[in-house]
């Protein structure tokens, strides 16, 4: 098998959340391994893979400093986690926030709303590929990415009906968007909206 390797986005291409999205649907349920690793927190390795992969967002500072929030990236192949090295900002939510905000042109924050939310549509400057990104209120900050996908029913319940995503961990397609229906700590939850700039 192939290692990964960094899509190609030449200045006639841009970030598309549409593939991202797709890329996102296909996977949400089964992972997409071997080409990549799973972890039992998975829900950033499959954001990061659906913005890479799916939406040609390039990798920044390849294979160098893991732990800085300039970089983005991952390397390998193999049935094993331990086949692949990658970037924090690859593989856990707060990283992959901190990097969009620093990434230029990266990401740009669109405010919050509360985990209780039944609005049925997320802020207008959230588009499909987008991410959004959960505190749970537990004292953890950052610890969630799921990846905006669409609009209509969740498809596990389907009385709630608004902008929908798509994540990992628990492996949910088609969630609405606050995760309300799902989320045993709603009341302290708050969601933070990442628009990723199509100039990426």
């Amino acid at each position: 098998m192939a290692a990964i390797t960094s899509a190609t986005v030449s200045p006639a291409m841009a970030y598309s959340g549409s593939r991202a999205a797709a890329y996102a649907d296909q996977y949400a349920l089964q992972p997409n391994k071997p080409a990549f690793p799973v972890f039992g927190a998975d829900c950033t390795n499959f954001v990061s893979q659906s913005a890479h992969v799916g939406g040609g967002y390039p990798f920044r500072g390849a294979n160098t400093n893991a732990s800085s929030d300039k970089v983005w990236w991952i390397r390998g192949s193999g049935s094993s986690n331990d086949d692949f090295r990658l970037s924090n900002s690859w593989g856990a939510a707060d990283g992959f926030y901190r990097f969009l905000l620093a990434d230029q042109p990266g990401g740009k924050a669109g405010g919050s709303a509360p985990g209780s939310s039944t609005d049925y549509w997320t802020p207008d400057s959230q588009k499909t590929g987008d991410v959004l990104f959960y505190d749970w209120g537990q004292g953890e900050g950052v610890s969630h990415a799921a990846m905006q996908v669409g609009y209509g029913p969740d498809a596990t319940s389907p009385s709630w009906k608004g902008n929908y995503v798509d994540q990992h961990t628990s492996n949910r397609y088609h969630a609405f968007w606050s995760l309300k229906p799902y989320n045993a700590a709603w009341a302290t939850t708050t969601v933070y909206f990442m628009h990723i700039d199509a100039a990426n």
